[in-house]
């Protein structure tokens, strides 16, 4: 599983008012500095703890996800829910579905254009179990905020968040040029992010609701 890990981590979408957070700006003798530009190892240690806890939470949440071009104005949005019950996990998002149901990936692909609902797929089992998963996922994401040059510096920001900068050039990099992820102190569950990439794209999750009470309804796809 651990050469899945970056990109089991560049598909976490990311929201909300994240945008206020990423404005902000530090002056320094260098010039403008980005919250996140240079290294923070106690930013960058909070937000792997933050994003850990978040994998083995216990929640429903709701929300919107949209996708927009801020160069030419388009844009494609869809109702957001990620449904967390370790060791099962389902995220339903432009009229798909993906999960975990322990060693197991369910993929639910988005229906065609008038065209009926395709069917869900099961993977078979033996796979890496979840919390296999979670942790090869957590050191993928250590891997680049730490060490001696990391892809990206994080910044600690109110209300639970952490804004994230680029600060070189790296093929994996999974979370754009850069992006904020705010978290739920109750639950641990991810709330609010937003992800800036090159080109003018921008995608934000937005959550509106928030629960820790999961039914085997709610896992359905």
């Amino acid at each position: 599983m651990r050469a899945r890990t970056g990109a089991v981590i560049g598909c976490l979408l990311v929201g909300g008012y994240a945008a206020a957070m990423l404005a902000v700006v530090l002056t320094t003798s260098d010039g403008p500095l980005r919250p996140g530009d240079r290294p923070d190892p106690a930013a960058a240690d909070a937000f792997v703890d933050a994003w850990d806890r978040s994998r083995t939470a216990t929640f429903l949440r709701t929300g919107t996800f949209e996708r927009r071009s801020e160069v030419t104005g388009a844009d494609i949005a869809s109702e957001d829910v990620l449904v967390q019950d370790p060791p099962r996990r389902l995220h339903r998002q432009l009229g798909g579905a993906s999960g975990r149901a322990d060693d197991r990936l369910l993929v639910c692909p988005a229906p065609v254009a008038d065209g009926p609902p395709p069917e869900c797929r099961l993977g078979a089992p033996g796979g890496p179990t979840y919390a296999e998963d979670v942790e090869a996922e957590v050191e993928g994401l250590r891997s680049l905020l730490e060490g001696r040059d990391p892809v990206y510096g994080v910044a600690k920001v109110d209300g639970g968040c952490f804004a994230l900068a680029q600060r070189r050039s790296e093929p994996r990099a999974p979370f754009g040029l850069e992006a904020s992820f705010c978290f739920d102190a109750a639950t641990g569950a991810p709330t609010d992010s937003e992800v800036r990439y090159a080109g003018g794209i921008v995608e934000v999750v937005t959550t509106t609701r928030l629960t820790s009470e999961v039914s085997a309804d709610d896992l359905v796809p």
